[in-house]
């Protein structure tokens, strides 16, 4: 998807998409919306578009790991299935693999390991209820997901992610644990 006017207006439809809906997302999930998740679902699914398209190939497999995080988040239960829990965390530890593998690698910037770990965590935790850590992890990958996004020049991206860490620090103060 590179070198077209074309090419560049559809990167940037996919950058104000997956960024307004993931914002939306958190604000769903801070409001405790259930529909929070399927938002989130399919802002990864985007993002994963999103990401492979402007050659940020971390962060597209992160989304793809996330896709499936949300989706558990969507259908999961108070009470928890032993074999889909186990799915979930080989998954995500299996994203958490790759992603140290890229940052021992030199693939992968600090900044985008740190996000990208935190904000795989904090998805994991939102989603096992454990509400102060995953706000908290959440706040933090925003916070460095702008950082990466300024330097990829991904502004329209970077400054959601900045807005999005208001809603994480929000979270973060609600949450009674």
């Amino acid at each position: 998807m590179k070198g077209t006017a074309m090419d560049a207006t559809v990167i940037f439809v996919l950058q104000v998409i997956m960024s307004v809906a993931f914002f939306a997302q958190k604000v769903f999930i801070l409001i405790d919306k259930k529909s929070g998740w399927l938002v989130g679902a399919l802002s990864a699914l985007i993002g994963t578009v999103y990401f492979y398209s402007v050659h940020m190939y971390c962060f597209a497999t992160l989304e793809c790991g996330l896709t499936i995080l949300m989706f558990y988040g969507y259908f999961t239960k108070e009470t928890k299935n032993s074999t889909v829990e186990r799915i979930i965390n080989i998954v995500t530890a299996s994203c958490i693999t790759a992603l140290a593998y890229w940052a021992f690698a030199g693939v992968m910037t600090v900044a985008e390991f740190v996000s990208s770990l935190s904000s795989m965590a904090g998805v994991y935790w939102l989603t096992h209820r454990k509400l102060k850590l995953g706000w908290l992890s959440l706040g933090i990958s925003r916070i460095l997901a702008a950082v990466v996004g300024y330097h990829a020049n991904q502004w329209f991206f970077a400054d959601f992610q900045l807005a999005s860490t208001i809603v994480a620090l929000a979270g973060w103060w609600q949450a009674k644990e």
